[in-house]
């Protein structure tokens, strides 16, 4: 754990110190980075699952391992290792190039890392709190072991990067390697709806979060007639059933209620990103409803919390009182290190460890 809380703390230290934003986010990006890329190739949840799959499909011969591809389903591989077509064919390029497990991984926290640093040096405004939000909120964690979402995250936001500048063969191609990588990802595909829409108001968002209540009431039946049905068209037990009300729920209304009541929705609508985030917290609440019937989208939500990288600090900067800003961000980053510490203090990646043989090539 005391390398999570360290690593909390350099943020903030850098933030005073540093105040050139890019050095920053290459500074905090790269302390990111080796902490995931360091890490030992069992530290994290799935880890002793794709090891296994990544040794089988290196073995695979080439064109018959292309031959078992699919676009819109995944591969015709021995299961647990049936995974999506694109993850399948880049393990196999990775693996085949020389590189072992833990060579892959650092590849992929490459990937994830670089993104996340990306987005937040173009999008944040006030990027430190957006490196203390994905550092304790549990998207950091997510990177250490839910590999193939995690690559498709990354590729989707990128994807939206290029969908903001009107560059759409580019967005569509990441979109689609992002598909690729695991096919949760589609669940992002109504952001893109919001990208052209800079008329955010004040009063559409609260109808919208408000609706919410009503479509709670309903959703049961939604559940049953629409969304069971096609989640168990995708199989590997994604249908899910029963009702509970989780904290993931709870937790997004805080954050939409205190959007509703402090976010200076005229500002939002000048900056692209913070309207598109600020209408995926509201989307995040209408797909968690959902999740309260199947624990699956709690993982797929992860995608959606992103978005918390840009709407949290952009809430924060809303307060002019010098005096009350240094309070709301000092409790800021209590309250989210203790949540931190709180659900990770019995996760897979506590204690942390870093691989003992520090192997990048397969020795042969």
């Amino acid at each position: 754990m005391i390398i999570y809380l360290i690593n909390i703390l350099l943020i903030l230290i850098y933030s005073i110190f540093i105040k050139d934003k890019k050095k920053f986010v290459v500074l905090v990006s790269l302390q990111l980075f080796l902490i995931l890329a360091l890490r030992s190739s069992s530290l994290g949840v799935d880890l002793n699952n794709y090891s296994a799959g990544f040794t089988y499909i290196k073995n695979l011969d080439f064109f018959n391992m292309l031959s078992r591809l699919h676009i819109f389903n995944v591969a015709e591989l021995v299961y647990p290792y049936d995974y999506e077509g694109g993850y399948v064919l880049f393990n196999w390029i990775i693996a085949n190039l020389g590189l072992s497990f833990h060579g892959f991984l650092i590849i992929c926290a490459f990937i994830n890392i670089s993104s996340i640093g990306y987005f937040i040096y173009k999008y944040s405004d006030m990027p430190w709190v957006s490196f203390i939000v994905f550092c304790t909120f549990g998207i950091y964690t997510y990177f250490f072991g839910i590999l193939r979402q995690s690559l498709a995250l990354c590729f989707f936001l990128f994807s939206l990067h290029f969908a903001i500048q009107n560059k759409k063969s580019k967005a569509i191609l990441l979109f689609f390697l992002a598909f690729w990588m695991h096919r949760a990802v589609l669940i992002m595909l109504p952001i893109y709806l919001f990208i052209n829409r800079k008329n955010i108001t004040k009063k559409k968002y609260t109808i919208a979060l408000l609706l919410s209540i009503p479509f709670l009431l309903v959703s049961g039946q939604l559940y049953s007639y629409i969304v069971y049905p096609i989640m168990n068209f995708f199989g590997k037990g994604y249908a899910g059933s029963g009702f509970q009300i989780n904290n993931l729920i709870i937790l997004l209304y805080i954050v939409a209620f205190i959007i509703m009541i402090f976010a200076n929705f005229k500002k939002g609508s000048e900056n692209k990103m913070n309207g598109i985030a600020i209408w995926a917290i509201i989307l995040s609440i209408y797909i968690e409803i959902f999740g309260m019937y199947n624990d699956n989208f709690a993982r797929v939500l992860q995608m959606y919390n992103v978005f918390l990288l840009i709407t949290i600090p952009y809430v924060v900067r809303q307060y002019n009182n010098q005096k009350s800003i240094i309070f709301v961000k000092s409790l800021m980053v209590i309250l989210l290190t203790s949540f931190f510490v709180y659900t990770t203090r019995k996760s897979e990646i506590v204690p942390y460890k870093i691989e003992a043989e520090n192997i990048i090539f397969e020795h042969t």
